[in-house]
């Protein structure tokens, strides 16, 4: 039975569709042609006069049906191209829920073996502040997890409620390292030293903490290297502020460049990751009217991530 299962296939039963309206219309036109030359043939027999209308009305005819059947192959292009997307789509919605499934599960299971522990050994309290500590990692990475997905559906449907804040980048970024402590023990995420700032942008205090931890997360999965390490640097170019996060990962080929900040995509089907981290990343440079690009020489090569912030007016900023 399995052999058989090509013949229900969308593309053979797309192809198989093309082809019979393609013989139908080549039949229909056969015919027609056959019929008006035995009427031709008729009317010479019989010394009639024939019409030159008949002539016209024979080619008119042709065109009104082959019109028609084309907007029929039209059609049903667009069908099958559509019902492909849809296709598409549920893949890569099933990845996002595996993927996203085994980002929460991670830090469950691992609040769920300290908690057994707790319950079931008696610690000394220098034992105690190390599992607590744990603990508090995994609820920063839950928590991490849910508010990145609530805060992108309410960008998309356009109800999120920004909170405004100016002052210097880098001080917020560094902040946010010291803040941030669920990767240091197996990754190095550090600023670089780069030339002097003031680095003043205008940022949601609630989004740009999840573009940082989604760019140092992607370096993190996808990283075959003993130790994950992650370079941010600041520059002003113009009018904009460059914040650039470098990575010693397995790097990015060109035909993919573009393909990462699509919504659920995952590079060569990694099954890692929830396939929105990216996307999420474009969408909120986009919310701040900025935008984010990437750089890479290829596979191996590591990644390179660049956020360019619109510079805010110094006089408007305030030192955070």
């Amino acid at each position: 039975m399995i052999r058989y299962r090509w013949i229900t296939n969308p593309v053979t039963v797309f192809i198989f569709s093309l082809a019979a309206i393609g013989t139908s219309l080549w039949l229909y036109i056969h015919s027609y042609l056959q019929v008006s030359d035995a009427f031709n043939d008729f009317v010479r027999k019989r010394n009639l006069d024939p019409s030159p209308l008949l002539q016209t009305e024979t080619w008119v005819m042709i065109l009104i049906v082959s019109i028609l059947v084309a907007l029929i192959v039209i059609g049903v292009v667009v069908i099958f191209i559509y019902y492909q997307k849809v296709i598409q789509l549920y893949r890569m919605q099933q990845n996002f829920i595996n993927g996203f499934t085994h980002e929460l599960k991670t830090p469950i299971a691992s609040l769920r073996l300290f908690l057994d522990t707790f319950s079931k050994h008696k610690l000394d309290e220098e034992s105690q502040k190390k599992y607590l500590n744990y603990m508090i990692r995994d609820t920063e990475r839950l928590s991490d997890n849910v508010n990145q997905i609530l805060n992108l559906a309410r960008i998309e449907d356009k109800k999120y409620e920004p909170v405004w804040e100016t002052g210097t980048i880098k001080t917020f970024i560094q902040q946010w390292l010291d803040k941030t402590s669920y990767w240091r023990e197996d990754a190095d995420v550090f600023i670089k030293e780069c030339e002097e700032g003031p680095f003043i942008v205008k940022y949601d205090v609630n989004l740009i903490p999840l573009v940082f931890m989604n760019l140092v997360n992607n370096a993190l999965i996808h990283n075959n290297s003993s130790r994950p390490k992650v370079e941010i640097t600041l520059k002003k170019q113009g009018k904009m502020i460059l914040v650039s996060f470098k990575d010693n990962g397995i790097g990015i080929t060109r035909a993919e460049e573009k393909k990462v900040f699509r919504k659920f995509y995952q590079v060569r089907k990694a099954g890692k990751g929830s396939g929105i981290g990216l996307y999420l990343v474009q969408t909120v440079m986009k919310f701040h009217k900025g935008h984010v690009k990437l750089y890479s020489e290829g596979v191996g090569t590591g990644t390179t991530f660049i956020l360019s912030f619109p510079s805010a007016d110094i006089e408007d900023g305030q030192d955070r």
